[in-house]
């Protein structure tokens, strides 16, 4: 599995942020129409290789934006993000706050660090 793929199923795998999102957990952008509230991440890799190339782990920084139609839904659904991150030993480092004048919905926004390998 990629580090996408885990990062994503780790999200889903918590109920409370399943209970405000359902499965509405997506990676670089999420389908047009889509109601609040929900979950978009990225990821940035720095992969580490050894003597001859081979690759010996991945810090992969992910950026996950949680969107909500006022900035105390959008709080509610990033605790729940950090939450889920806390159990499976991926705390957020990160928080900042968003918000799209188009959708006219909130973020907030959290940084977190995931090692593979």
């Amino acid at each position: 599995m990629s580090a996408e793929s885990d990062f994503r199923a780790a999200l889903l795998a918590h109920a409370p942020l399943v209970s405000l999102v359902g499965q509405r957990v997506a990676q670089n952008a999420i389908e047009a129409g889509q109601p609040a509230p929900y979950v978009v991440f990225t990821a940035s890799h720095e992969p580490a290789h050894g003597l001859g190339g081979a690759l010996l782990g991945d810090s992969v920084t992910f950026e996950a934006q949680c969107w909500g139609n006022t900035a105390v839904h959008a709080a509610t659904v990033a605790d729940a993000v950090a939450a889920a991150l806390v159990a499976v030993d991926a705390p957020a480092t990160g928080r900042a706050t968003g918000y799209d004048p188009e959708l006219g919905f909130d973020a907030v926004i959290l940084t977190v660090m995931w090692l593979t390998g």
